[in-house]
């Protein structure tokens, strides 16, 4: 597979491979209850791509269904852990920027595409582009499942509050297009950090300065983004949008792949 231009965003990635899984994301990580909803439905044999290789207990979950798995992630050395930490051969695991063009020999195959908070890491045009690379993995009819926590992270919040305080938050965050971004965030982003894990506090701010800008979603903001989604005359119809009762603030969105013109 070709290698495709490089995605700024992934060098930060590169910079926490298994430690998001193993040392980080120790409460944030899918419930029970999440994963279930991602599962729902899904028998042995399905072909299934995860985008995001840091969500390790979903892929784990869906090889024990079974299923033909497929996982994308933008950073070589998320890939590389993950590798590493799964059975040889158990599934495929390719680096792939999902907001570009899919894999020729993917494009059209998969019946489910998974992700797990993902859209919360792109900017305003990466959230279009990667909706659309997952539409183009997709058969007529498939699926994307994608859990989205909408509105503003706990840590958003204390750099909204340092940035007000210091008149510098237009400088990092745009209140219309709710759109932060950490790499312009200065001493705003070091005094607001909050732990994740225990991983250390330096690679956390070298990791949050390297994602840079990401926009926070509100429900609205979803349905109108699967609107514009557009892949060769398909598009993304949403089915569903269903509430976690584990995760505050935090839905699984369903939309399935349809061509132009037709109904759901």
């Amino acid at each position: 597979m070709t290698i495709q231009t490089e995605n700024a965003k992934a060098a930060a990635w590169d910079l926490i491979g298994s430690l998001f899984w193993e040392s980080g994301r120790t409460t944030a990580k899918p419930s029970d209850e999440e994963i279930g909803l991602f599962l729902h439905g899904i028998t042995a044999g399905a072909r299934c791509t995860v985008v995001g290789a840091s969500t390790k207990d979903l892929v784990e979950a869906l090889l024990a269904l079974g299923a033909e798995v497929t996982v994308v992630d933008f950073s070589e050395r998320m890939c590389e852990d993950l590798r590493a930490a799964l059975p040889d051969g158990s599934c495929r695991i390719l680096r792939h920027d999902i907001t570009q063009r899919a894999p020729e020999e993917l494009r059209g195959t998969q019946q489910f595409v998974l992700n797990d908070r993902l859209v919360n890491r792109f900017s305003e045009v990466e959230a279009r582009k990667g909706l659309e690379g997952m539409l183009d993995l997709l058969t007529d009819g498939g699926q994307v499942r994608a859990s989205i926590k909408l509105g503003l992270y706990p840590m958003d919040e204390r750099m909204i509050a340092n940035g007000t305080e210091r008149g510098t938050l237009e400088s990092f965050y745009d209140a219309g297009t709710k759109v932060i971004d950490f790499a312009a965030a200065g001493d705003v982003l070091s005094d607001s950090l909050l732990p994740h894990g225990g991983i250390d506090s330096e690679l956390l701010l070298r990791w949050y300065r390297g994602r840079g800008r990401e926009q926070r979603f509100d429900h609205e903001d979803i349905a109108a983004l699967l609107t514009t989604v557009d892949v060769e005359g398909r598009g993304l119809h949403l089915a569903t949008a269903t509430e976690f009762g584990q995760a505050p603030k935090t839905k699984m969105y369903t939309a399935t792949a349809v061509r132009s013109g037709q109904d759901a």
